[in-house]
């Protein structure tokens, strides 16, 4: 039997940027604080997480924008009653700073990517370079993935390219059906498009990506596949206790209000 899971998402800071950054041609000028993240994927089981976060000690040295921490990776952990060695499994939806620099701190878990991710990841374009740093991931325990798999019975990773060359959303059976963790940076906005814009798109590109045509065709990918869409640096889904749940705000909502 399946089981039926939740996720726990689970916030260790924030970081500063415009909010153009998240969608293409739209919402430049816009100051915006965007949720660090991971999630806990509670009901089998193993010990999984969807990516790890960073502190801003790690954010600052890479990102322009700046960033604060509001608590540690293992301070978020004890939320759900778990110690870094207890994890089992780590998703890294992308081997971007801000999702991988904690993962070395799980020292039993095994680190599920793209094959194409981590190829890429140790060979980047010049453009996008200082998203990947090296010293991060380059002793994780990787068990890589090639297109869309199940990790486990009720998980799933799926190959959302764009963003980064290796972009894998995760979907995770829940009692209310198939919930998303997008696999690439990006608010809400992303999929609720402005219903005055001239252009009739059904979703927005996301604003940072290697390749803006297959961002844009991951983001209908997700779109089309989720009953719960949980895009990855939104604060109304990273602000909630549980996925799915009864719309109870966690404690770290309040940085946000």
């Amino acid at each position: 039997m399946v089981p039926a899971y939740e996720i726990i998402p689970l916030i260790v800071g924030r970081i500063f940027a415009d909010k153009g950054m998240m969608t293409y041609f739209l919402n430049y000028g816009q100051p915006i604080a965007l949720p660090v993240v991971f999630w806990y994927i509670k009901g089998g089981d193993k010990k999984i997480l969807v990516d790890s976060g960073a502190t801003s000690e790690i954010m600052n040295k890479i990102w322009h924008g700046g960033s604060e921490d509001i608590r540690t990776f293992e301070d978020a952990l004890r939320f759900v009653d778990l110690m870094p060695d207890d994890i089992d499994i780590i998703i890294q939806t992308h081997l971007h700073f801000d999702h991988c620099a904690n993962s070395s701190k799980c020292k039993n878990a095994k680190i599920v990517v793209q094959e194409e991710e981590l190829r890429f990841a140790y060979q980047p374009h010049p453009l996008i370079a200082a998203m990947y740093s090296k010293e991060l991931f380059q002793d994780l325990k990787f068990v890589t993935v090639k297109g869309d798999a199940e990790i486990l019975p009720g998980i799933k990773v799926v190959h959302v390219p764009g963003h980064a060359p290796g972009s894998q959303a995760v979907s995770v059976d829940t009692a209310k059906g198939k919930a998303v963790i997008s696999g690439f940076c990006c608010t809400s906005d992303v999929f609720d498009v402005p219903k005055e814009m001239k252009v009739n798109w059904p979703v927005i590109t996301p604003g940072i990506h290697c390749d803006a045509l297959k961002a844009f065709d991951s983001a209908m990918k997700v779109k089309g596949i989720a009953d719960i869409l949980i895009p990855q640096h939104e604060i109304k889904m990273a602000g909630l206790k549980s996925i799915p749940g009864d719309g109870t705000k966690n404690d770290e909502s309040k940085h946000w209000e």
